[in-house]
C-alpha cells in the first residue's frame, strides 16, 4: 500500500452485496478499502467466501475491517454516549468482535477497527476504569490472533486519548483519525488534535463537518472540502509527523448518493495531495 493511499470505507458505497461493493470500487479506480462487517449479512459464511474470492481476483488491500453493533443509537450524543461500542451489553458484542477477529484473519487483514464507546475523561471515574478492561481484554484477545486494534476517535479529547493509550499499555493499539467526528462530538480542534495524536495514527477517516457549537449536540457532516476542517493544513500535519498509512473516504451524510460524494471526495484529496 502507497504512503497516503486513497481508500474507501465499504458502508459509504452503500452496496447491497460483495459484488456490488466491488464493482463500485473499479467504477471509482480505488484499490484500498477498510470493510465495514457490522452489519451481520456480510459475516455470513457466502458473504466472506464471496469477499475471499473478490479480494484475491481484484487486487484490492483492505486496510482494517471495521465492528459496530446493531442497537448502537447515534440519535443524540447523549444516547451513543450511553448504547456505544462497550459501554453497553459487553458480553454480547464481545461475541461479535470474536466472529469479527476470526473472519479478520481468514481474509488476511491485519487491524480492526471501531468505536470503543463513551470513556470517560476523568481518569478516577469508577466507569474509566471498566471501559480501560474491557479495552483491553479485546486488544489482547486481538493480539493473540496477531491483529491491531485501531480505536477511533470520537468523544474523547485528543489528551483523554493519550490518556487512554498510556494506560492500556498495549503495543497493538493504535487510532484511526477521524477529524470530522472531533468536530462533530465538539471535542476540540482537528489539526491540533491530530498533532497531539499523529505519532499513534495508523489510519485516517477523510470527512468534513462542521461544530454545533452547543454541548452535546451534533455537529453537521458536509461534502470533504466544504466543512470546517482545513484538508491542506490537516494533511501537511500528518506527513510532518510520519504518517504514511491511508486516507479513507467516509461520507455518512443523511441522503447523499455515495458515488458521487465518494467521487467528490476522491477528487478533492487526489487535487491536495498533488
Amino acid at each position: 500500500m502507497k504512503p497516503m493511499a486513497i481508500g474507501v470505507f465499504s458502508n459509504s458505497l452503500h452496496a447491497s452485496s460483495p459484488k456490488e461493493l466491488f464493482d463500485r470500487l473499479a467504477k471509482l479506480e480505488i484499490k484500498v478499502i477498510q470493510l465495514a462487517l457490522i452489519d451481520a449479512e456480510w459475516r455470513k459464511p457466502a458473504a466472506v467466501n464471496e469477499l475471499e474470492r473478490l479480494l484475491k481476483s481484484s487486487g484490492v488491500e483492505v486496510q482494517a475491517s471495521f465492528f459496530g453493533f446493531p442497537d448502537e443509537d447515534y440519535s443524540s450524543i447523549p444516547r451513543i454516549r450511553e448504547t456505544g461500542g462497550f459501554v453497553a451489553g459487553f458480553d454480547e458484542r464481545l461475541a461479535i468482535i470474536r466472529e469479527i477477529i476470526q473472519i479478520t484473519k481468514r481474509l488476511g487483514i491485519q487491524a480492526v477497527g471501531g468505536h470503543a464507546g463513551f470513556i470517560p475523561e476523568d481518569p478516577d471515574d469508577p466507569q474509566y476504569h471498566v471501559m480501560i478492561g474491557r479495552i483491553r481484554s479485546v486488544a489482547d484477545e486481538m493480539a493473540d490472533a496477531g491483529l491491531r486494534l485501531l480505536l477511533e476517535t470520537g468523544q474523547e479529547t485528543a489528551d483523554g486519548l493519550l490518556q487512554v493509550l498510556n494506560d492500556l499499555g498495549r503495543k497493538n493499539v493504535s487510532i484511526n483519525f477521524d477529524p470530522a467526528n472531533i468536530l462533530l462530538y465538539g471535542v476540540g480542534e482537528p489539526i491540533q488534535a491530530a498533532r497531539e495524536l499523529r505519532r499513534h495514527v495508523a489510519s485516517v477517516h477523510a470527512k468534513d463537518a462542521t461544530p454545533s457549537g452547543q454541548r452535546d449536540v451534533w455537529g453537521t457532516e458536509k461534502l470533504l472540502g466544504e466543512g470546517t476542517v482545513d484538508y491542506p493544513r490537516f494533511l501537511a500535519t500528518l506527513k510532518e509527523g510520519g504518517f504514511t498509512g491511508p486516507l479513507v473516504i467516509e461520507c455518512e451524510i443523511p441522503g447523499a448518493q455515495p458515488m458521487p460524494s465518494v467521487t467528490h471526495a476522491r477528487d478533492h484529496l487526489r487535487e491536495w495531495l498533488r
